[in-house]
């Protein structure tokens, strides 16, 4: 997506940005749309907010069942013509999305890159499942699109968010009382500070500690199945998901597993990074192991290069993670247990999952239709860069 392109839809309008990534994104959002003759509002909800982004804002810190009124009436006295959030299943910008819809005022979200590392989303509407991306495989294989060669490596994001996450929490826990941290869809307690400790020696730990795991891996090319885990209040797990949870994830995948696969076969489930501090399900996938006798042919790991599983993987099964589009790029057999925009026929394996174990190996995704759908994102919805570091918001 040419994104300096995409601005001109806003030339001339008023623009309400509400919650951007952590970090000084929507800060420099801000200033881009104003250079191109844009009138732009935004609301803070807590100190973090305020602190990237300290000028020329406004403020909410009433209760989350009043928010819709004042929203309504936010919009109808500033003439408000399009929204700009990150994510659309945060509490405040779900209502929020809803309320501009019925007002018919335009709805722009960001999110983290359909195609990672090196994109991220914006799109109109909606995202991830609520994405209005055609489901029709034959719209995307009739597309005569140009292969997009756009894919520009950006390093030291994620060291970058977590210098910006330090401050967003400080900040929120200072200015506490001005602000009403419950409207925040994560805790703004200090104590948040234990699970980024806690995160930052199991790292370690889990490197050396899951040496010998990844070398067996190795040997056992073929012969595995990886199951994606995603961070434990993911909102497409809590909304896309009939499971609402990581638990029920491992608990449908790995009953199935012990009732349709052979001896031969095991089955990997890989932890989500950016949950390393806060959850382990260890003990339930031991217990389970125990219950339908599949010691041995079980592993749980957290420290593994994602792209080298994916290769040597019989089959990858996610709730909805983009995690799917990386097997997809792989070649990898895919079957998704949530809702998500690319369970599309030809892409993923459309049958249950008891199935799936015994007809992965005859399964896989649609070269042309994978191309074109990949295609069709990075001109639609993905622009090459970050939220955090060397933003393309600086250039």
């Amino acid at each position: 997506m040419n994104f300096k392109q995409k601005m001109k839809e806003f030339a001339g309008k008023n623009v309400l940005l509400l919650q951007g990534p952590i970090g000084p994104f929507f800060s420099k959002l801000a200033k881009k749309l104003k250079q191109n003759d844009t009138r732009v509002f935004k609301l803070n909800f807590n100190g973090g907010d305020k602190f990237f982004y300290p000028f020329n804002a406004h403020k909410y810190k009433g209760e989350l069942k009043n928010f819709k009124t004042f929203f309504k009436n936010f919009c109808k006295e500033h003439k408000i013509d399009y929204i700009i959030t990150y994510n659309d299943c945060r509490p405040l910008h779900s209502i929020a999305i809803r309320a501009a819809k019925s007002l018919k005022i335009g709805v722009y979200i960001f999110e983290e890159g359909y195609l990672r590392p090196n994109f991220i989303t914006f799109e109109k509407n909606g995202v991830n499942a609520n994405s209005q991306l055609p489901r029709d495989k034959n719209f995307y294989l009739d597309l005569e699109i140009p292969v997009s060669a756009a894919n520009k490596k950006f390093e030291g994001a994620f060291e970058c968010m977590a210098f910006f996450a330090f401050w967003y929490w400080l900040f929120a826990f200072l200015l506490a009382p001005f602000y009403n941290n419950r409207l925040h869809h994560r805790s703004l307690s200090p104590l948040e500070l234990i699970p980024w400790i806690r995160a930052f020696y199991r790292k370690f730990w889990y490197k050396l500690s899951e040496k010998k795991t990844n070398e067996e891996l190795k040997k056992l090319k073929g012969k595995y199945f990886v199951a994606v885990l995603q961070v434990f209040n993911d909102t497409q797990i809590l909304k896309h998901y009939k499971g609402r949870s990581v638990e029920h994830f491992i608990i449908q995948t790995l009953s199935s597993f012990a009732l349709n696969t052979r001896d031969k076969h095991c089955l990997v489930f890989k932890h989500h990074p950016m949950d390393r501090g806060y959850t382990h399900y260890g003990a339930l996938i031991d217990r389970l192991c125990r219950q339908y006798k599949l010691e041995g042919r079980v592993f749980y790991i957290h420290d593994a290069h994602l792209p080298s599983l994916l290769n040597d993987a019989l089959g990858c099964v996610v709730v909805n993670s983009t995690v799917g589009l990386s097997a997809l790029y792989h070649n990898c057999p895919l079957k998704v247990c949530g809702k998500a925009f690319y369970d599309i026929e030809g892409l993923s394996y459309q049958k249950p999952l008891d199935i799936f174990w015994k007809e992965a190996h005859a399964f896989k995704p649609n070269y042309k239709l994978y191309t074109n759908f990949r295609s069709y994102l990075i001109q639609n919805n993905q622009i090459n860069g970050n939220f955090y570091k060397n933003s393309f918001l600086d250039l």
